[in-house]
């Protein structure tokens, strides 16, 4: 209890400097995605099982932001997510624990871009989940099968040369997890509009790991987004190196088709993913359909169908009705 009481006092202590040091004052947003879910069908194995339900909140954001001068921007975000079903922990049911998920000085201006000093997002699916823009409904392909990290400890700059924009970093690894060896990974994005409505991405990575047990990953994206219209394409190779059976190269291939389109006021949306394991000699399938209500600009509420085909065990099938609000 003290050392929360402590880090709250000296969050709070370090927000009122810093209004004090600008004079552009600090701004403090909220994001939350909340869900009701019904399990309909399930494999008897399934973490999920048939009839499972629950309301839940599956994460929320707390961010502050502040301009510090027009050189320098710090962010710093806190994110909670879903404890889960029942009870995991012998007598003490888990709770939503709140993690720094960006914690950043923006450096405007700095080596022709932005540079980016700390916890702050990584380029490998920033882009494609724009375009997508349900990620209260479900996050990317690559994000929903753990292939990279939505933020990572470092250094980034991001910024434009010509037609093209750029995004590269150099950071530990593992996200907001502790750095445990001494390699670290190197990604970069390069991306262009063909034209108003289209974007075209180029991405890779390499995550330099011990034992020569390196992770490569490479995508491409296409994506279209008008008025009336999104789409987005994105297929994925990732090469775990010496991580299958007998030592060999374990690869991962994905791809990823979704859309959406007005219906009155309001739009439907729906996606397909595929995902192939050399390893283990399997493709599963993942489709996504739904109805987005706006009730507000800020307030949506999303009734969707969520169906996970895995190669082998019965089918996952939810119903789910996802609300999203932000302030």
């Amino acid at each position: 209890m003290l050392i929360r009481f402590t880090l709250c006092l000296a969050i709070g202590l370090t927000f009122a400097t810093l209004e004090r040091a600008s004079a552009t004052p600090g701004k403090i947003g909220g994001v939350g995605y909340a869900d009701y879910y019904y399990v309909a069908a399930a494999d008897d194995a399934d973490d999920e099982p048939e009839k499972r339900n629950a309301f839940r909140f599956r994460r929320l954001y707390l961010t502050y932001n502040q301009s510090v001068s027009e050189r320098f921007d710090v962010r710093f975000r806190l994110e909670a997510n879903d404890a889960g079903f029942g009870d995991t922990n012998g007598d003490k049911r888990p709770k939503m624990v709140p993690f720094v998920k960006h914690g950043y000085l923006k450096w405007n201006g700095a080596l022709g871009g932005d540079l980016y000093i700390g916890l702050s997002g990584t380029p490998t699916w920033g882009i494609s989940e724009s375009i997508w823009g349900y990620r209260p409904v479900e996050k990317t392909i690559m994000d929903l099968n753990g292939i990279g990290s939505s933020a990572d400890v470092g250094l980034g700059l991001k910024g434009a040369a010509g037609g093209l924009r750029y995004h590269v970093m150099v950071a530990n690894g593992p996200g907001q997890r502790a750095e445990t060896d001494n390699g670290k990974k190197f990604y970069a994005s390069l991306s262009m509009k063909p034209s108003e409505s289209m974007v075209a991405e180029v991405y890779a990575d390499m995550n330099f790991r011990p034992a020569s047990q390196n992770q490569l990953t490479a995508k491409v994206f296409l994506g279209l987004q008008t008025d009336a219209v999104r789409f987005g394409l994105e297929p994925f190779i990732r090469i775990n190196s010496e991580a299958g059976a007998g030592g060999e190269d374990e690869t991962i291939t994905g791809a990823s088709v979704f859309g959406s389109l007005p219906m009155g006021d309001d739009r439907v949306f729906g996606r397909l993913d595929m995902v192939s394991n050399d390893d283990t000699d399997t493709t599963d399938l993942f489709v996504l359909a739904g109805y987005d209500w706006t009730v507000e600009k800020s307030l949506h509420i999303m009734p969707n169908l969520y169906v996970q085909l895995p190669d082998g065990p019965d089918p996952n099938i939810q119903a789910r009705v996802t609300a999203y609000y932000k302030f």
